[in-house]
């Protein structure tokens, strides 16, 4: 009886089967992303043992909740989360094999009450005296060949039985070898502008053109004909034409002479009259059967149909709209294999589909159905249908899914859940029971954070007044003359409104500076700001072009094929180029930039890098030489409220229009130009002007306020994140020096500086806040919708969970101002996009941005664990085995009990943001779950969180050398759910299009440092408490 209480019911068991499940959801991804869906499905999610898995652990769950004496009310809290797990999982339950879901097309003006599901079927029917009589089983591409089906329908007379047999994937029919068979000819025959494939069984013929190809038959008399016979087993070609052959294999040339006989093989290309023929196969015994080809879309099953005593093979091709017929025994049988079409006891009438886009773009801002429920027992009513706002009628939930692309039709998600209260209702159960746990005096947090000495802040400071000095950004050195821009007119152009691809419109100031850190990697050159610097190069290209303002990489060899000085940062755009063969201008990267974007991302080196990257460089700033990256003049009464570039204004506008907008850019480029000689800037400001009040005329529908524009530059002005970036890391580095010199010389009075230390990490906080709240206001969306902004949420995040631990030990706050500062570092990479961006209409939901915000935010917590986890395997190698220091003795502990404290609020937040999320996702397009890469491995996360803060329940585990070393590659399970799915898994979140980009060297390296110091920590395990 023990041994089946420990096998199954004890904690150790429970940690394992969370393992197995987080490892095996973990490993579907893989299989996903290296082969298909349907096979992760088969030998992952939809495998009984994968479903046994999560059954034992609701069991153990259960179990538990009685053995820990958690139905008391001094647990509540543990209770309420634990027992809202086990709901969540019955509710799931109840989903997924009792749910529905489907599709529902509509065009316009038109009534449907037809559904066809999701899932795919085998349909097996008889038609008996005008009565179908039907069964089916339900059978997917991912399971069809490891479950078979064995369907029976109890007819008057006997019973009929479709008998599964074999599963083909991308089926079609072939002639193949086959003793029981018959001589064939396969044929390809092409002239100039037609090619097919024939086939010819013995005595057939076809024609093509004014030949016929005849197969063992005597040709007609006056036939232009090429005959092939089957003589001994070998075939023959003759014709009463000339012709060639062209053999393959030694590109031999023959004429063969009309009437000649000849040897006809494969590896042969022949021609007559215009007409060349070759053989595809031939055999002289073959059938006609279905095999796996690469051409081919469509699965397919073959099985046999039993009747009266009677067999027939029946081939059932995957998702084919006409079913497969047979008759045997006088019974007429149909069969098919795919999604099925279910009857709703109500009908839906699609009045009108509408969709909006972003102004000047064919990103789709919304889009919505107008639709008429009419049911025969109730009233009809109209209801719009759109992203996040669903149709819930008789049990049914409709969802805006898609829709045709001529914009005239929809579809509508559709599903009936009867385990969506269970599963609300579990929801609800654990976001109580973390809020409980939290504030509750007798649960594990509060213990940690009482057993905390509160005076432990007091012993670590740092001066850290330096940081301040390096807001600013070093300016690189161009030509010792450059074009004069007045600042005051450079300021006024920043006003002026600019449209981005994606229809937004941001102030000339943006674009600037995206457009010159594209090209210069900084964004101002020598004494000229972004928009400076993009007037001065449109105004005067010509001194443009011999500047070395075009950021270079690193290659040497990249620098010597462009004739730049080897240690050249810079290069001018003449420089990409020479004179050519012809006289004309030649591009020295083309054979380059060919080569590189053709090699796996894997394969390429620095120089084929640095040659796409410079590569699009230079294409940019071609771009400003001609205007085209401009787009500042709206069209007038455009519907669509598309802005032009100058250039492709002439192209698009009337006539006047085009002349309009010609005068006003040769007026202000002419006066700018003046200008820079007289430094008289009047008239250019007039000019300038001019365009303004254009703009105010003709696309004042969706130009943001002043009010906006000038918060945008100010924002720019500022770089709030950027000057974060050295007051985050110099805090934590100063202070952490600290806390090691306390620890070495516990006698060094440092109290007096702890304020100042706390006092700057907090205003870098609100500038931090602050920032997040401008580009909310500016973006009118929340500040975590792409790559660039959710790296600078979590930078924001452990600046928090910093702030929150801060007073309890002064190394919680060193160690997310350097986690910090580096994430800041890492999003603005080169290979981070900063701008900002509209968002698709999936996007635009509330639900949206309280998952991301509350999952995000336990990336900084959990974070921090992983920090202090290394920190206290530093310690622990610090540490005298034989005469222990008690101050590192101390941090030791301090940070032990931070770690799981910070981990208790990072895996409930991570917990709650992801069950948010399956709120989104059901609200949106109605699943909550759906196995998608990214929701999979922040359930791995969880898994591997919840085994990590289980781990004190097992004796040999409860040590801090464990928690240390669990909580620090703990963290790879999140930058997997960040960084590896997004960049390396296939799934609606991933970025991975194409090859997967090359796993970076710091990665490895990273990697072996972790467990450098996991090993050289363990010998010195023992001298490490319990938790």
């Amino acid at each position: 009886m023990f041994g089946i209480k420990s096998l199954f019911f004890s904690m150790t068991s429970a940690i394992v089967l969370m393992i197995i499940f987080a490892v095996a959801s973990g490993a579907a991804t893989i299989i996903e992303s290296k082969t298909s869906t349907e096979l992760a499905w088969v030998y992952v999610y939809g495998a009984g043992w994968f479903a046994l898995v999560q059954v034992l652990l609701g069991i153990n769950l259960a179990y538990n909740i009685f053995h820990y004496r958690l139905l008391n009310i001094k647990k509540l809290p543990s209770l309420l989360f634990h027992l809202g797990f086990l709901v969540i999982l019955v509710g799931a339950g109840i989903t997924r094999y009792f749910g529905f879901e489907g599709n529902v097309h509509i065009r316009e003006n038109t009534e449907t009450n037809i559904v066809t599901t999701k899932g795919s079927y085998v349909n097996f029917a008889a038609d008996v005296d005008g009565k179908e009589i039907s069964a089916s089983v339900p059978r997917g591409v991912e399971n069809i060949n490891k479950e078979g089906f064995d369907i029976a329908l109890k007819l008057a007379d006997a019973d009929a039985r479709l008998k599964f047999i074999e599963y083909i994937p991308k089926a079609s029919y072939k002639f193949v070898d086959d003793p029981s068979g018959k001589p064939v000819i396969e044929l390809v025959i092409s002239d100039e502008t037609n090619r097919e494939e024939v086939y010819l069984l013995d005595g057939e013929e076809a024609l093509a053109g004014e030949i016929s190809f005849i197969f063992n038959a005597k040709p007609r008399e006056g036939q232009k004909y090429v005959l092939f016979e089957l003589k001994d087993g070998k075939f023959s070609v003759t014709s009463n034409q000339k012709i060639s052959k062209f053999s393959m294999s030694d590109n031999a040339k023959i004429e063969l002479d009309a009437g000649s006989v000849n040897e006809f093989a494969p590896m042969n290309l022949y021609s007559v009259n215009g007409i060349n023929f070759a053989p595809q196969f031939i055999s002289a015994s073959a059938a006609r059967k279905l095999v796996t080809t690469q051409d081919s879309e469509f699965d397919a099953i073959i099985a046999q149909l039993s009747y009266k005593g009677e067999n027939k093979e029946m081939t059932l091709f995957y998702n084919l709209i006409e079913p497969a017929r047979a008759t045997i025994g006088g019974q007429n049988f149909i069969a098919s294999w795919g999604p099925q079409q279910i009857k709703l006891p109500f009908s839906l009438f699609l009045k009108d589909f509408e969709l909006k886009r972003y102004p000047g773009s064919n990103s789709p801002m919304s889009y919505a159905s107008d639709v008429v429920v009419k049911d025969s027992v109730s009233p009809s009513f109209d209801y719009r249908i759109y992203m996040n706002h669903v149709l819930d009628y008789d049990g049914y939930r409709f969802f805006q899914s898609s829709y045709d692309r001529d914009e005239r039709g929809t579809i509508l998600s559709v599903n009936k859940d009867p385990g969506k209260i269970p599963t609300y209702i579990g929801y609800f159960l654990l976001g109580l029971g973390f809020l409980l746990n939290v504030i509750n005096p007798g649960s594990r947090f509060r213990k940690l954070a009482n057993l905390i000495d509160n005076e432990a802040a007091k012993k670590v400071a740092a001066c850290i007044a330096a940081c301040l000095i390096v807001f600013g950004a070093n300016e690189a050195k161009a030509s010792d003359f450059l074009p004069q821009i007045s600042p005051e007119h450079a300021q006024k152009l920043s006003r002026l409104l600019v449209q981005s691809p994606d229809g937004r419109i941001k102030p000339f100031d943006t674009l600037s500076k995206e457009v010159l850190n594209k090209i210069h990697r900084q964004d101002s050159i020598g004494s000229l700001n972004s928009n400076q610097a993009m007037l001065s190069i449109m105004v005067t290209p010509e001194f443009w072009r011999s500047e070395p303002i075009i950021a270079l990489g690193f290659s040497k060899e990249l620098k010597k094929d462009i004739g730049v000085d080897e240690n050249a940062k810079y290069a001018s755009f003449n420089d990409f180029f020479k004179v050519g063969k012809d006289g004309g201008s030649e591009y020295k990267l083309t054979k380059f930039a060919e080569i590189a974007n053709r090699k796996h991302p894997g394969s390429r080196g620095t120089f084929d890098k640095d040659v796409i990257k410079v590569d699009e460089r230079l294409n940019v700033f071609y771009m400003i030489f001609i205007g085209e990256i401009f787009k500042i003049f709206p069209k007038q009464d455009d519907p669509s409220n598309s802005w032009y570039s100058p250039a492709s204004a002439m192209m698009y506008f009337s006539p006047e229009e085009a002349n309009l907008v010609v005068t006003m850019m040769k007026d202000y480029f002419t006066a700018v130009d003046e200008a820079t000689r007289t430094q008289d800037w009047s008239k250019a400001d007039a000019s300038l002007d001019k365009i303004f009040e254009y703009q105010k005329k003709y696309g004042s529908a969706i130009m943001p306020s002043e009010k906006k524009v000038e918060i945008e530059i100010l924002f720019n002005k500022f770089k709030i994140f950027d000057r974060l970036i050295p007051v985050y890391l110099l805090a934590g580095l100063v202070l952490l020096l600290f806390v090691f010199v306390k620890m070495l010389a516990p006698k060094v009075k440092i109290s007096g500086i702890v304020r100042v230390v706390y006092g700057i990490n907090i205003l870098a906080f609100i500038a931090h806040t602050i920032g997040l709240g401008l580009r909310w206001y500016i973006a009118e969306h929340a500040p975590w919708s792409n790559a660039y902004e959710s790296m600078v949420y979590i930078a924001w995040a452990l600046g928090l969970s910093g702030i929150i631990f801060s007073k309890r030990s002064p190394i919680a706050i060193a160690l997310t101002s350097i986690l910090a500062g580096v994430t800041l570092f890492v999003a603005h990479l080169s290979w981070m996009d900063p701008q900002i961006t509209t968002l698709v209409p999936v996007l635009q939901s509330y639900w949206l941005t309280i998952h991301v915000s509350v999952i995000t935010a336990s990336y900084g917590f959990l974070g921090l664990c992983a920090l202090l986890g290394g920190f206290t395997l530093i310690l622990i190698i610090m540490q005298n085995k034989r005469k222990p220091n008690p101050e590192i003795t101390r941090n030791i502990l301090e940070a032990t009990r931070i770690n799981e404290m910070a981990m208790i609020l990072g895996l409930s937040l991570l917990t709650l943001g992801n069950f948010l999320g399956g709120v989104w996702a059901n609200e949106s397009w109605g699943r909550y779950w759906g196995w998608d890469s990214k929701e999979t491995w922040a359930l791995v996360s969880i898994l591997v969180y919840a085994a990590v803060l289980h781990m004190r329940f097992i004796p040999k585990l409860n040590n801090q050398y464990a928690f240390a070393v669990a909580s620090f590659f703990a963290y790879w399970a999140i930058l997997m759910t960040y960084f590896g799915v997004n960049f390396y898994l296939a799934g609606m979140h991933s970025y991975a299009a194409g090859d997967p980009l090359p796993i970076p060297d710091f990665v490895w390296i990273g990697i072996g440092v972790m467990f450098a110091m996991t090993f050289l920590a363990f010998p010195k395990r023992k001298i490490c408490t319990k938790l």
